[in-house]
């Protein structure tokens, strides 16, 4: 086997949501409920952050270069992230981690043949634009954070024990940073597995040995990916298991 590594995103690829929108809904869901009755402008700020994410999501339907994921996550930072404390953002999360809902979401299909990879000695990380900590929290409670090597994504700025807010270091620079990530865990690229869903992965494709399609892709990224990088597109758990077994 000249496979020595396979590297996942997160968004769309393990978990069904393709971009952070349920975890922060779930941060700001979460604070509310505790904002009450002792913070009242929090939960005006709040409310006026849900006003503005319906208009940004009008706006997202009205125009597709619109990037709708640097404007949710600034109403987010701006409106409910910045000054709340860190444990308080953590303790949200757990709660989100642990729902029936968002485990559901985990795709068994991918996660099993990635332990499986794990346990014969390959190295297995998560590289995402998603919030490391959330990544942490949900792969913790499903019972598999410890079949992954490393989990390089973004996390809260903080400042003495309050969120900053939520940066995006790593949105739509993946292709440009994955080189860094390869040299940092001593991994040959020619050897290495990608999985990804989306355009922030396309240029990943382009480095590693590997390039292959989850289950949770839409088809039309499945054939496109397919044919522009021979990308390899499973069709269920076990031709994965066995391309990865052989590769």
């Amino acid at each position: 086997m000249s496979c020595e590594a396979v590297i996942c995103d997160w968004n769309g690829t393990i978990i069904d949501y393709r971009d952070e929108k349920p975890v922060l809904e779930a941060v700001a869901g979460g604070v509310f409920l505790r904002s009450a009755p002792f913070h009242p402008f929090r939960m005006a700020r709040i409310l006026k952050a849900r006003q503005e994410m319906e208009a940004l999501y009008r706006e997202k339907r009205r125009d597709g270069d619109f990037d709708y994921v640097c404007e949710m996550f600034r109403i987010y930072n701006r409106r409910i992230i910045k000054g709340l404390p860190v444990s308080l953002v953590q303790e949200v999360v757990d709660r989100y981690a642990r729902k029936p809902r968002t485990q559901a979401g985990l795709d068994h299909k991918i996660l099993r043949p990635l332990k499986e990879c794990h346990e014969k000695g390959i190295t297995t990380g998560i590289f995402s634009a998603g919030f490391r900590y959330g990544i942490d929290s949900i792969l913790g409670f499903a019972g598999y954070r410890q079949y992954f090597d490393f989990c390089e994504a973004d996390d809260l700025d903080t400042d003495d024990g309050r969120a900053a807010g939520f940066p995006l270091r790593t949105y739509r620079k993946k292709s440009a940073l994955l080189p860094g990530l390869l040299t940092r865990h001593r991994l040959d690229a020619s050897r290495t597995a990608y999985m990804g869903d989306s355009k922030d992965d396309e240029g990943c494709f382009e480095i590693v040995g590997y390039p292959v399609v989850p289950f949770l892709a839409p088809q039309q990224v499945k054939e496109t990916y397919a044919r522009k990088y021979r990308a390899f597109v499973p069709e269920t758990e076990q031709e994965l298991r066995d391309y990865l077994v052989k590769i």
